[in-house]
């Protein structure tokens, strides 16, 4: 009996796992109005704070990389930027992870139940990631002209009736906190726009 338990669990844990939504490499919400000249970007990561860390899934840090790559490029050129032309300005994303948790302790419970209260939807794992955005503004000679910040957090609850039970939940609430980041910065860089825009024109 015990082992037709583990089976059930076994089964639903892997048929339940939600797959990766590509959904969340598209933009985020929200236009620059108006946009910010032609832009070179790029994105890096800061991942010292992430070493020995649990619950960035299969993903590791080189597949969040790439997905906030991914993303940003969209972003600087379908909501941030006019794509066309010669680059005139340096668009900086830096992404640092300030805080990663699994929630091991429903794994421990779930362990010492043998997966039955699983059955009836007690969580068995939970993923919980903050992250620090900063977005820089970068002239032609790569003199700073603004830089705007916004931290925020995701989180997704492994059960076989969640709706967040994802095969690689660190994969995304890490990208699902880098979006928040993004949504928090847009309007500070409107608010700024006209300065922005001035400074770079400027600089040209």
């Amino acid at each position: 009996m015990r082992h037709f338990y583990l089976l059930l669990l076994l089964t639903g844990l892997l048929g339940g796992c939600r797959a990766f939504d590509p959904k969340l490499l598209e933009p985020t919400a929200g236009t620059l109005a108006p946009k910010l000249p032609t832009a070179t970007q790029a994105a890096q990561t800061d991942w010292i704070v992430l070493i020995g860390a649990p619950g960035l899934g299969s993903a590791g840090p080189r597949g969040g990389s790439r997905d906030v790559n991914t993303l940003f490029e969209r972003e600087v050129r379908e909501t941030l930027t006019d794509p066309y032309g010669t680059p005139n300005c340096y668009l900086l994303l830096t992404t640092t992870i300030v805080s990663n948790r699994a929630g091991l302790g429903w794994a421990v419970a779930s362990g010492a139940t043998l997966g039955g209260l699983n059955l009836l939807g007690m969580p068995f794992s939970r993923s919980r990631m903050v992250v620090d955005t900063k977005l820089d503004v970068l002239d032609r000679q790569r003199r700073l002209v603004g830089s705007y910040r916004a931290t925020a957090e995701a989180k997704a609850l492994g059960s076989i009736f969640s709706s967040t039970n994802y095969g690689t939940p660190g994969r995304v609430v890490y990208l699902q906190a880098v979006r928040a980041g993004l949504l928090q910065i847009k309007p500070q860089l409107q608010a700024d726009i006209t300065r922005v825009q001035a400074a770079l024109l400027a600089a040209r």
